[in-house]
């Protein structure tokens, strides 16, 4: 697991809510806490959508691209949050390729999900990482490699 503390808070919150850099993640969820506390899931509601939309879908979660201005406008004002906490997930073709790129036994079907966790308050900024497993294993090696794949990321993209 990795744990980063950001010490620019100003320009990775612009990465994240203003910028791209993170529009392919799986948007998993947010918890905001303000004047009033904001709790939003980013699992589709397949009911919402007729079939022809449900069947392009092929995703259980929105992407961040997705929910990011409304995330925006709950956060932005003159006042800053007590605190933020936003839950991005790897997408399936993600998660794929870096199985085949790391040193992993694992399978795909092995995995419930790759996440990054943001948790802001008036003091830090923090980004952890987290791999959920369908079966228990001391096998760290994917761990590692999202965390490689994390660092590099967030490196190349001068979010941190």
């Amino acid at each position: 697991m990795l744990s980063i503390q950001v010490s620019d808070t100003k320009n990775f919150m612009s990465h994240l809510l203003s910028g791209n850099t993170f529009d392919h993640f799986y948007f998993i969820e947010a918890s905001i806490k303000m004047g009033v506390s904001y709790q939003i899931q980013g699992r589709i509601n397949e009911g919402f959508y007729d079939t022809s939309v449900e069947q392009t879908l092929h995703r259980d979660f929105c992407y961040w691209k997705e929910v990011r201005n409304r995330i925006f406008d709950i956060i932005k004002g003159k006042r800053l949050p007590l605190s933020c906490k936003i839950v991005l997930g790897l997408p399936k073709q993600s998660v794929s390729y870096l199985i085949s790129h790391s040193n992993s036994t694992f399978r795909e079907d092995d995995i419930e999900g790759i996440y990054v966790n943001i948790l802001y308050d008036p003091k830090t900024l923090l980004i952890t990482t987290g791999i959920s497993y369908k079966n228990f294993s001391l096998d760290k090696s994917l761990e590692y490699a999202f965390d490689e794949y994390l660092a590099k990321f967030l490196k190349e993209k001068a979010a941190l």
